[in-house]
């Protein structure tokens, strides 16, 4: 990921019982912590998900198109792009928002990439600090 600061928020969440598309793509969101009690209409969601189809079909959204499409006001759609920026899920092009990869399936994998490289270096440090204070490594 291009940009040094986000923040990846996963969360232990029971998959769907069927295999409906829209139960799946949900199940994603709410395991990345879309779906929050102050967004009950799942906005996050719906703004994300309108990124990936129009950008699969060639096309980049701005904040303006994305408030028109899921009937919320600009001001609020830019809040959930900014939370959706944050998390590593989508960029922004000059004033357009495109998904961070082409596919659900690579923008989990970079997500688990992130995580792999923070966790490398948190253990990294952590040996260290375990060896200043004189504990025994592993």
């Amino acid at each position: 990921m291009a940009s040094g600061c986000f923040r990846i928020t996963i969360k232990k969440v029971e998959p769907p019982f069927s295999s409906d598309l829209e139960e799946a793509f949900n199940f994603i969101c709410r395991s990345l912590g879309f779906f929050e009690d102050i967004d009950k209409e799942k906005t996050a969601s719906a703004i994300f998900r309108e990124i990936i189809r129009e950008y699969e079909n060639g096309r980049m959204l701005t904040s303006t198109e994305l408030a028109k499409r899921v009937r919320m006001s600009r001001g609020a759609v830019i809040n959930h792009l900014n939370n959706l920026i944050t998390a590593g899920l989508i960029v922004k092009q000059g004033r357009y928002y495109v998904p961070r990869s082409k596919s659900v399936l690579r923008t989990i994998r970079e997500v688990e990439e992130d995580i792999d490289r923070i966790f490398q270096r948190m253990e990294q440090i952590a040996k260290k600090i375990d060896s200043d204070f004189g504990l025994k490594l592993e």
